[in-house]
């Protein structure tokens, strides 16, 4: 029964094992009062919960378990929180030496230079948290949502995300008050590529609203298929851990522990078995806020894009891209 349930859960037998012994050590109590599950069934209660988002009494019940519906609900907090401490070890940025091989990975995409990662943000339903944090966590489509910023490499990992802000908050708002921002410019990392929802900054490269030029409309295409690494690895997890694809029915901080787990079990099963088969054809859908940034403009930002689009977009008579005279910039988790 151990061998199928794992295979359920989409993880090979040695996989489920490693990850079990890496939380192990939190998942068991240290007294002998009642009946403690064991953390193997621990761990396959929040698995299933996970990949089935199923309704928490059932999960017990499908494993033949006699446990209460309680029981599972902290159950799932307890494996919720002990992954996303060590979130650190799943999901890390890469080093200033790593990132020129970063750049290479992603310029092979689309042919857009010198990205370090494709930023996004997804908005994860909760049910109200009452009190003063329902209008925190209502998104401008009247629902309630955690709104977590990712960033994506090439190989579809995530190398840094923030699950923390409330549905209310916009993309770009999230953007500057993280220290990622702070992190970039430095001026060592390259720049990452994003939707219109935020401004378009040095380091943070958003589309043409209205291109006008074929050099404009070619960077908007290369732009478009970079970013796209994001919204696949969105449909990646929606897909493997259906829970964040329904409403999450734990209060706001275990609902945040829960999604940090899959972004970094996402991690844990790509850097170890590889992409599923289908990830080509996996996207999120957009049913959250589309909201588009409508700040000043950042002079700086506007200028080094009208300088990328001119150095790498902009086309001679034969067809072949313009080459830049210079280096232009070169490029730990969090």
């Amino acid at each position: 029964m151990l061998r199928r349930e794992i295979r359920m859960r989409r993880l090979s037998k040695e996989l489920f094992c490693e990850l079990l012994n890496m939380i192990q050590g939190d998942l068991e109590r240290s007294d002998n009062r009642g009946r403690p599950l064991p953390a193997v069934y621990q761990l396959l209660i929040a698995l299933h919960f996970y990949c089935s988002g199923s309704y928490q009494k059932v999960v017990g019940d499908q494993h033949g378990l006699q446990v209460s519906q309680p029981t599972v609900c902290r159950t799932i907090h307890r494996v919720s929180e002990a992954l996303a401490k060590r979130y650190s070890q799943f999901v890390t940025f890469p080093s200033v030496a790593e990132s020129a091989d970063v750049h290479a990975k992603f310029y092979e995409v689309a042919q857009f230079p010198n990205v370090i990662g494709a930023i996004d943000c997804i908005h994860m339903r909760i049910s109200n948290p009452g009190g003063a944090m329902a209008e925190q966590c209502k998104n401008s489509k009247g629902w309630y949502s955690v709104n977590c910023q990712v960033v994506v490499g090439p190989d579809l990992k995530i190398l840094t995300a923030i699950v923390r802000w409330g549905g209310s908050v916009p993309d770009w708002q999230i953007y500057e008050n993280s220290r990622l921002k702070q992190v970039l410019e430095q001026g060592e990392y390259g720049h990452l590529v994003g939707d219109s929802a935020y401004q378009c900054q040095r380091y943070l490269l958003t589309p043409v609203i209205n291109p006008m030029t074929q050099a404009e409309k070619c960077y908007n295409r290369s732009h478009s298929s970079t970013r796209r690494k994001v919204k696949r690895v969105f449909g990646m997890v929606k897909r493997r851990f259906q829970c964040t694809s329904q409403e999450l029915r734990s209060n706001p901080k275990t609902s945040c522990a829960i999604i940090l787990s899959c972004f970094a079990l996402h991690n844990f099963a790509l850097e170890r078995q590889g992409p599923p088969d289908d990830s080509e054809a996996l996207y999120a859908p957009d049913d959250g806020p589309q909201d588009r940034f409508t700040g000043d403009d950042d002079p700086e930002g506007e200028s080094y894009r009208q300088h990328i689009i001119y150095e790498w977009f902009s086309h001679e008579p034969s067809g072949v891209p313009h080459q830049p005279d210079d280096g232009m910039c070169e490029t730990q988790g969090w």
